[in-house]
């Protein structure tokens, strides 16, 4: 069963049976009665009477109701009048409620040797039962009683609290008027005081909540009854009340008036809805390889808080484990976790909004705050997983998202790699081919060969000579170029006029088309050829010249072999000076990227930096959400009232230089007498603050080497340096210096807390989970469901009861709570609304459910016999409770 639920009652209905001002003669009877109960939905009502009922009228209306398929719990009300009157002069009104599980006989028997008064002075004596008052002569009308004498004939014949309970009314006829001055006060003071229930309304609710009534008042629930006479006024006025509809249920709505008692339906639509887990459906074996397993069950589950208790070894966690196997969202990130593989698992969510749906594998859908056991204490011990933790909880992505500034980093630090190879390619040689001064070399060695070939004499003709080459191929080119357009000329002619012809020779009447005719292109294109001929001729009379210039002079070898050569040394200069602007291009570049990189990590540094401010408003803001009502703001400022969330930056030395030995030589850096690596790798890049390492990456002059201890060096100067650096090179430093990622890894913005005024390291392990699960509820508190897996692992016991109990009893209003505990308190204080009891026999782990006013006292299934013999100060929880409100009935366990 789902335990504790809202359902209608009255306290204060008579039936056809009543003795006095009967509505219903004629007009109504039992049956109809008892239909017009069930068309009312009523699910407990109290039957009315004065001072005694009908033979059997409880059992008459009980049996109707089981006749009609109804379920309708009767418990019986009897009316008194005391014979003390308030300032009307009317009688003052007293109910007795009496449990379900007592009959009408055993109530009249009970109620048969109290003696009673008249109200006209007659001394006769007369008793509470039917045959006396007959003799007697007298009607119900004219008989009162003595309040103290009734009080002290009930103790005698039945047990307080646990039979029967005391109804007051304050107001109307017969009310002893609460606000009344001198005697009457002191009256109604006392009626007040002896009084466990209010017949009243919604104006009465606030009054009685109060405990500054009288000295020592303890807050009493107010029932809005119907106080019916006749049939149209069955269920015109009623009480909301969630609990079972028992005598016990009434119970335990003394105990909790204000949570469990609405009047009136327009609460109704104050409701928040909530999303929750609604069943959960288990069976067979939980992990893979063992027997241990579940059986079959279908547990339903309220939607507002469930206590899973049971015995060390009982499965009680078993259940949330299995919950949160279904859910990837709710993956623990505490202390290692029992993974789960139930047989059969599903798991039903209500979505509060009449639509259900069922999670039978494992999802990524749905998200909901799961605190495992032990996960508080592993997170609380690591600041780093807390900050990141808080950071989720504020809705903040746990890194700072470097945006189109990281890839502006990633395009550079590609870009520096490029020009490093580029600057580090060699030859077959094992050349640095791509340097300035290896081109330099090539020039000035081409330069001294092509002077060694020629002479200022012939330096002339040999330019010639080469240029006369050159110009004879572009005309041949050109030739060809010619040629070619000739013959495309004529076979296009060709085409089209053989085309023209077949279209002019269908004998028919149209105008015929004339052949194409390009003649005056072919003319152009002849006389050109020719000219090119004629130029080609010329420049090879020109070289024929030289030649012969040059066997004048007596250079009698082949004057194109020399050319070649010296076109050759001329093509080498010519790459050379083009590699050398390359080089220049390059270099311009890589000076271009320095300076773009100095600025990209800077606003990268400076955007994660800004994180503190939006730390700093994301908490601020908590509190005024404006879709938040005035009663949810109020909720969430209570639960941070201890609480101050601040963005601190935070550079990890350690792991800023541990991070930093990977990519280098170790062996640059071993560890020597008393220093470690980490020492002499801090005494290089002499790096200890964010300034620090902002300057290290604008490559402002810093390091220090061993080699050359007079002179700093930049970051940059270092990178060419490979004698420092591994297998990896300098990339590996040059990531982990500029990449955000890796930046992330030794820089970041923590969000820090306080708690109580008091930093972290300064909390006990329970202040730090006192914090977790306040901003934890703070951040979420009116969404998903909110499963806590033994709280009192992790927290204060002065914390659960004056700060977990009341802020469960609250957010339980916007959220379900489902706990495993083995904390009393934590069931009974918080009024849990189910309880779900976890046993194992044989290794097979089931579970029961109710309510906490569920079962009879010392019965083998009562809750609250359960709670006392599983969990830890169960019977003190009680107590302590009961003793709040003056009504101990504890010890009939």
């Amino acid at each position: 069963m789902k335990g504790s639920e809202w359902n209608k009652w009255d306290l204060h209905i008579h039936s056809p049976m009543t003795w006095q001002a009967n509505g219903y003669s004629g007009q109504c009877d039992i049956e109809r009665y008892v239909r017009l109960l069930g068309e009312q939905q009523l699910s407990l009502i109290a039957v009315t009477n004065y001072f005694y009922f009908r033979q059997n009228e409880l059992e008459i209306i009980r049996e109707e109701i089981a006749r009609q398929d109804l379920n309708i719990t009767v418990l019986g009300n009897v009316e008194f009048r005391l014979d003390q009157q308030n300032r009307a002069g009317d009688f003052i009104n007293i109910h007795i409620l009496f449990s379900d599980k007592i009959s009408t006989e055993r109530i009249n028997e009970a109620l048969s040797r109290l003696p009673l008064r008249l109200t006209d002075g007659d001394r006769k004596a007369i008793y509470c039962c039917e045959r006396s008052v007959a003799e007697s002569g007298h009607g119900v009308d004219t008989i009162v009683v003595a309040f103290s004498a009734l009080l002290e004939h009930l103790n005698s014949e039945l047990r307080p609290f646990r039979d029967y309970l005391v109804a007051v009314c304050p107001n109307g006829y017969g009310g002893y008027r609460p606000d009344a001055n001198g005697r009457s006060a002191a009256i109604a003071t006392e009626i007040d005081r002896q009084g466990q229930i209010i017949f009243g309304g919604n104006g009465d609710r606030e009054f009685f909540l109060r405990t500054d009534r009288y000295e020592g008042a303890s807050v009493k629930p107010v029932f809005l009854c119907s106080d019916a006479h006749q049939a149209d006024h069955i269920g015109s006025r009623y009480t909301w009340v969630k609990a079972l509809p028992t005598f016990e249920g009434l119970r335990q709505a003394l105990l909790e008036p204000e949570a469990r008692l609405r009047i009136g339906d327009d609460w109704l639509t104050d409701l928040t809805p909530k999303a929750h887990f609604s069943q959960i459906d288990v069976e067979g074996t939980i992990f893979d390889g063992q027997e241990i397993s579940f059986r079959k069950l279908s547990i339903p589950l309220s939607q507002d808080m469930v206590a899973i208790i049971g015995g060390r070894g009982t499965g009680k966690s078993l259940l949330l484990d299995a919950l949160r196997s279904r859910f990837a969202g709710a993956a623990a990130r505490g202390s290692e976790q029992r993974e789960v593989n139930v047989q059969h698992l599903s798991v039903e969510l209500d979505k509060a909004n009449g639509e259900k749906v069922r999670f039978d594998a494992r999802s990524e859908g749905y998200e909901y705050l799961h605190v495992s056991q032990g996960e508080i204490k592993k997170l609380c011990q690591e600041p780093g997983l807390i900050s990141d933790e808080i950071k989720k909880m504020l809705r903040l992505t746990p890194d700072h998202e470097a945006g189109n500034t990281g890839i502006q980093l990633a395009e550079n630090l590609s870009a520096w790699r490029a020009y490093r190879q580029f600057n580090q390619y060699r030859n077959e040689h094992a050349e640095l081919v791509n340097t300035r001064e290896f081109q330099e070399h090539v020039v000035r060695a081409a330069q001294e060969k092509i002077e060694v070939l020629t002479s200022d004499r012939n330096k002339t003709l040999i330019e010639t000579f080469r240029e006369n080459r050159g110009r004879q191929t572009l005309l041949v080119q050109a030739k060809n170029n010619l040629t070619g357009v000739r013959a495309n000329i004529d076979t296009a002619v060709q085409d089209l006029n053989t085309k023209i012809d077949a279209i002019n020779s269908d004998n028919s009447t149209h105008e015929l088309i004339p052949h194409v005719d390009l003649s005056a292109q072919i003319d152009v294109i002849v006389r050109r050829i020719q000219a090119v001929q004629e130029q080609m001729a010329q420049l090879e009379h020109d070289n024929e010249q030289i030649i012969v210039s040059f066997r004048e002079q007596g250079l009698g070898q082949d004057i194109s072999g020399l050319l070649e050569k010296v076109h050759e040394y001329q093509r080498q200069t010519e790459l050379a000076e083009n590699q050398l602007q390359e080089i220049d291009r390059q270099e311009s570049q890589y000076r271009d990227g320095l300076e773009q990189r100095t600025r990209l990590v800077a606003e990268f540094i400076d955007g994660l930096l800004s994180r503190q401010g939006i730390i700093d408003t994301a908490f601020a803001s908590l509190t005024t959400k404006p879709h938040l009502t005035s009663e949810q703001q109020a909720l969430i400022q209570d639960i941070l009232t201890d609480i101050r969330i601040y963005g601190q930056p935070h550079f990890d030395i350690t792991a800023f230089y541990n991070g930093m030995l990977n990519c280098l030589n170790r062996g640059r850096f071993r560890a020597s007498g008393e220093q470690t690596s980490v020492d002499r790798l801090r005494e290089v890049f002499r790096v200890s603050s964010i300034d620090e390492l902002r300057a290290l990456q604008a490559n402002e002059a810093m390091l220090i080497l061993p080699e050359c201890p007079d002179r700093k060096l930049t970051l940059e100067e270092f990178f060419w340096r490979d004698e420092y650096f591994n297998s990896q090179g300098p990339y590996a430093l040059l990531s982990y210096l500029y990449s955000p990622e890796y930046i992330q890894h030794y820089l970041n913005v923590r969000a820090e807390f306080e708690y109580k005024g008091k930093t972290v390291e300064k909390l006990s392990a329970g202040q730090r989970g006192t914090f977790y699960v306040c901003l934890k509820l703070a951040t979420d508190a009116f969404g998903s469901p909110f499963v806590f897996d033994q709280p009192e692992d992790d927290l204060d016991n002065d914390f659960i009861m004056h700060n977990l109990v009341p802020l469960f009893r609250k957010i339980k209003q916007y959220r379900q709570v489902i706990i495993v505990t083995h904390n009393a308190n934590l069931v009974v204080n918080c009024d849990a609304e189910q309880v779900i009891i976890a046993t194992n026999n044989d290794e097979v782990i089931s579970y029961r459910s109710g309510a906490l006013e569920y079962g009879d006292h010392g019965a083998a299934n009562s809750m609250r016999k359960a709670i006392c013999d599983v969990l830890e100060g169960g019977r003190h929880a009680f107590e302590a409770r009961e003793q709040k409100y003056g009504m101990l009935w504890l010890n009939t366990i």
